[in-house]
């Protein structure tokens, strides 16, 4: 059924014509660049025609007057005019960037306007969209960041030509679409102002393309040989005036030539005679306004056929499906102008329940964040595999060559409540029962940046950063490499930061030497099997006994996430000879001088465990060591913030009797926001339920935390 004669096996077009998926149609000042990759449904340009959005199912990519994709949204609400009308509310992210729904204004009665009064509403605002729906005739009036809603449910039948956009145009079977109208809705005899956001309409070869030369490279066969001479056959029998069907087709690249302000991008394309002497380059000239002052030149390639398997569409794929996505024609960017090896950000690893973005920031002044999206996602079983249709479109990583200083990473999963992320000999624990929304910082170590690009300076190609989340046990290690086609360098230098929960334990940045790595390596195995002894046992190392207090903030979390963790899985018993520890070991050696902000925090979440375990184990000593320690001692409970600590705190003093400062720390955290049902729920406040001090304490007017 493939019948194909190549004629030259996985040609390539000649170097002079690159394909576009190899991104080097350059010359001296501009560039051509893939800024989508995959099937592209639609392309508008709005804000004065400066700025643009392509669509692709619901994704919608918003790209700058340079031709950067800046921003990405997810919506099956977005209307002809520019707006995404919800039910419960609109969004304005087309032309502010804002991606908070808002809500509407109160809906108005229109039912009693007259026809100029209706048209004098429609012409005071920005934006006009009509809508026939559930049953009324509604009117959404754009300004000011607003949306006003008038009901005509009366004049309904006025409403024409609504187009959702959920229109016929569906990525899912890939279209391919020389023009595609998106009518916009109308309200009869009303003629609306110039919208601020409007289709682009794709065009035929245009006046500043030209074709300089053809490359052939196969033979497609649509079906095989036995078959079409079996349907010329009885063609010639029983059809008359029969007109033989052709054994196939020629099918190559064409060598493209496009000025861009007198200067020549040349490219290559696949194309083929099948339909008229004339080839089909199979591009779709996207050409904005020409009132546009960005001078910005796009085109498309998508999917020839709606169908992968018709006419045995799925043999041409390796020919020209790289190539398939969205193009700007645009002034090199000054993220590329620097001698240095091209590169782009990549990612591998588990899968992300929702896009994988961020920014990439520069050391250069005045160089702007360059914008990154991946998807990543679970992959699909065999049987849902759409690889009739195609792929989905993502962004196309921008290709740089200023060297980066850092970049901010979002990720997403659904997992259990703690879900762990290793980066560098560091570990973040995120808790979120919903799901995992990771956001990170990563700082490069820019002399380790350098020397590695420096290895790699000599590959023709375009280098990738990428970033590898490797799954481990309770979560995931994120590991870093730059590398090439033969070579990868592993980036061991670089830290990152990251948001963490207010009452939970916050890794420290620490220091890269070997008995910081054995320490971590320790306390990963204790964790991993929710047994303390190899992190004590390695904390008696005489390496890393004596340097206890230089250690003392790593040290500090490992302890309070460790007995965090272990009270989770309710290892009590395994987290008493934990803190037992701590307190004949440690707690003298690291306590003092507290200097290190993110060091106390830990200790206040340890000494909120130690509360908890204690209570839990009724072993009234191990609770009175972190009342005699840190409550009495060390920490100042006026400052402290933490409201879990200082309810664990609340109940040793209840549970003890000891009422004047029970009452306190109830204050405390009543004005810190706690919500005073946990006091009266709590089986540790009982015989307080009808003290008239207990109640009035839970009334306290909250005051701002210090």
């Amino acid at each position: 059924m493939l019948g194909l004669f190549i004629n030259s096996v996985a040609a390539a077009p000649a170097k002079e014509y690159p394909r576009l998926s190899a991104n080097q149609s350059t010359s001296s000042d501009y560039e051509i660049v893939k800024l989508i990759d995959g099937p592209i449904d639609a392309f508008y340009q709005y804000n004065n025609q400066s700025q643009f959005i392509a669509q692709s199912g619901h994704d919608l990519w918003k790209i700058n007057s340079t031709g950067e994709v800046i921003d990405h949204f997810n919506t099956s609400d977005l209307y002809s005019s520019g707006l995404i009308l919800e039910t419960e509310g609109f969004i304005d992210w087309v032309f502010t960037g804002d991606k908070q729904q808002k809500n509407y204004g109160e809906m108005i009665d229109a039912s009693g306007y007259s026809e100029q009064q209706l048209r004098d509403a429609f012409d005071k605002a920005d934006i006009v969209e009509f809508l026939d729906k559930n049953e009324k005739g509604l009117v959404y009036l754009y300004q000011n960041g607003k949306v006003e809603i008038l009901d005509i449910s009366k004049q309904r039948d006025k409403i024409t030509d609504l187009v959702y956009m959920s229109h016929n145009i569906r990525t899912e079977y890939n279209i391919h679409q020389d023009e595609t109208d998106i009518n916009g809705n109308r309200f009869q005899n009303y003629d609306k102002k110039p919208g601020l956001f409007s289709f682009v309409k794709s065009s035929s070869l245009p006046r500043y393309v030209a074709i300089k030369g053809y490359e052939k490279i196969t033979y497609h066969r649509p079906i095989s040989i036995a078959e079409t001479l079996f349907e010329n056959i009885l063609g010639s029998i029983f059809v008359s005036n029969h007109r033989s069907r052709e054994f196939g087709y020629e099918v190559g690249y064409s060598h493209m030539e496009l000025k861009f302000k007198e200067q020549a991008l040349k490219f290559s394309v696949l194309s083929d005679d099948q339909y008229s002497s004339e080839r089909s380059h199979d591009i779709s000239w996207l050409d904005p306004d020409s009132a546009s002052p960005t001078g910005l030149k796009f085109m498309a390639i998508n999917y020839r056929r709606k169908h992968l398997s018709e006419l045995n569409e799925k043999s041409l794929l390796p020919y020209y499906e790289k190539d398939i996505g969205l193009y700007a024609a645009r002034t090199k960017t000054l993220h590329n102008q620097p001698a240095n090896t091209a590169w782009q950000l990549s990612y591998s690893g588990v899968h992300s329940y929702e896009p994988v973005w961020g920014h990439i920031e520069f050391a250069q002044p005045g160089l702007s964040p360059a914008y990154y999206w991946f998807r990543k996602r679970r992959p699909l079983p065999a049987a849902a595999m759409m690889g009739d249709y195609g792929r989905n479109a993502d962004i196309a990583s921008p290709i740089l060559k200023t060297l980066p200083t850092s970049l901010t990473f979002n990720w997403r999963d659904y997992k259990d409540r703690n879900f762990r992320l290793i980066v560098n000999n560091r570990d973040a624990w995120l808790y979120n029962p919903d799901g995992t929304k990771v956001a990170l910082t990563l700082e490069f170590d820019a002399a380790e940046m350098e020397q590695a690009f420096k290895q790699l300076n000599d590959v023709n190609e375009i280098v990738q950063l990428n970033l590898n989340m490797v799954e481990v046990s309770r979560g995931v290690e994120l590991v870093v490499h730059l590398k090439s086609a033969k070579k990868e360098i592993r980036l061991n230098k670089f830290r990152f930061d990251y948001q963490e929960h207010p009452y939970t334990p916050k890794s420290p940045h620490v220091t890269p030497d070997q008995n910081q790595a054995m320490l971590h390596t320790a306390y990963e195995k204790s964790i991993t099997e929710l047994n303390p002894d190899t992190f004590l046992q390695a904390l008696n190392e005489p390496a890393i006994k004596n340097k206890i207090a230089f250690y003392a903030s790593p040290i500090s979390y490992y302890f309070a996430q460790l007995a965090l963790q272990f009270n989770v899985e309710s290892r009590l018993t395994e987290n008493a000879q934990l803190m037992n520890f701590y307190f004949d070991n440690i707690h003298s050696i690291i306590n003092y001088p507290q200097v290190d902000a993110l060091q106390h925090k830990n200790l206040v979440v340890f000494a909120a465990q130690v509360l908890y375990t204690g209570a839990k184990l009724q072993e009234a000593e191990l609770a009175k060591k972190a009342i005699d320690e840190f409550v009495e001692h060390d920490f100042d409970l006026e400052k402290e913030t933490n409201r879990a600590f200082l309810f664990n705190v609340a109940c040793y003093y209840a549970t003890n009797h000891n009422k004047p400062q029970m009452l306190n720390i109830i204050s405390r955290t009543i004005a810190l926001g706690r919500d005073p049902e946990s006091y009266l729920t709590d089986g540790d406040f009982t015989e307080y339920r009808e003290d008239p001090d207990f109640l009035n304490a839970l009334k306290t007017t909250a005051v701002t935390a210090p």
